[in-house]
């Protein structure tokens, strides 16, 4: 059995943070932990790193999946563990009418992937979700197929009878590309699911013939896109939103400098006479064509100036 982790300790908040709290420690805690933020000989311990981050944040800034583990609890998952030898266990079985592994309805059919290794359940196409995840909310860790007895959510309002729901969660520059995208179903079934670029959040993409079947047929999936934080973008709606550190010669005389988008850095032109938090708009650089992507600009100084450096900086306080 995975050994228990601790998504509150990992996102360093309380049990009884918001999802505010929640959403702030993840952004900060991204910065500190994302492996291109670290040399190259550090990458693999901060990538591991990252994971565990990612998965925290998957779990507590979603209600239900934060119920769930809630639920489960640290000394429940541990009992089971044990083999459900404590009453603890055996109490868990009970309230929740549940035999053999009292986790197996907790169990949820989400997809996540990144596009470059096609999506399955597992999680290990987006960050590789750690078996202790997998215990709870997949099909890994010795238990079933993970995905509950209803293959799904049920049907939403207005949804024929057989019809099921299901997350399909991206990273952002998945989402911007879009593209044809593998995916392995609960059954064994591999399909292939066509995402427009600029997908946005909640979209739902219809696999006509993929839900649950009923004695008229067999009912469809829909696919709720769900787009992951980012570490450097902030994304609302179709636009992005991103700060960039530019030198305090660059802001008084002008000049270019590189602005990372989801295609690539681009250079941009700095105006001259630029103050500390002005914002640059690039069109149609957001998640689609339709969105924009803001730049905010910070004024920095270099932590280490050389003679010459400060001799100038001197002479320009002196004509301030």
């Amino acid at each position: 059995m995975a050994e228990y982790k601790d998504y509150y300790k990992i996102l360093g908040v309380g049990k009884t943070a918001s999802d505010a709290e929640i959403k702030k420690a993840f952004k900060t805690q991204a910065r500190k932990c994302h492996p291109d933020m670290h040399p190259e000989n550090e990458k693999a311990k901060w990538t591991e790193k990252f994971k565990d981050l990612n998965e925290a944040y998957t779990v507590l800034s979603d209600k239900q999946k934060r119920t769930i583990y809630d639920q489960v609890g640290q000394e429940g998952y541990q009992n089971y563990a044990r083999g459900g030898a404590s009453s603890g266990a055996r109490s868990s079985s009970r309230t929740s009418g549940f035999s053999g592994n009292p986790y197996q309805n907790y169990q949820q059919y989400t997809y996540s992937g990144n596009g470059s290794q096609g999506f399955d359940f597992s999680g290990e196409g987006l960050g590789g979700f750690s078996d202790f995840f997998q215990s709870i909310f997949g099909g890994m860790g010795g238990m079933s197929n993970g995905f509950g007895q209803n293959f799904g959510r049920t049907s939403a309002s207005g949804q024929m009878a057989g019809d099921v729901e299901a997350e399909l969660t991206l990273n952002l520059e998945d989402a911007h590309r879009g593209g044809n995208m593998q995916m392995t179903l609960p059954n064994g079934r591999t399909v292939t699911v066509k995402l427009p670029a600029g997908v946005s959040e909640g979209k739902k993409i219809k696999l006509k013939g993929m839900g649950n079947p009923t004695q008229r047929g067999t009912g469809d999936l829909y696919l709720i896109v769900k787009i992951r934080p980012h570490a450097q973008f902030r994304l609302e709606g179709d636009d992005l939103y991103v700060p960039v550190v530019i030198m305090p010669w660059t802001a008084a005389l002008g000049g270019t400098i590189y602005v990372p988008t989801l295609d690539g850095p681009i250079q941009v032109k700095v105006p001259a006479n630029t103050h500390n938090g002005k914002k640059l708009k690039l069109s149609g650089k957001g998640l689609s064509s339709k969105g924009n992507l803001y730049v905010t600009l910070t004024i920095d100084v270099p932590r280490t100036l050389t003679r010459e450096q400060k001799d100038l900086f001197s002479k320009l306080a002196q004509l301030g």
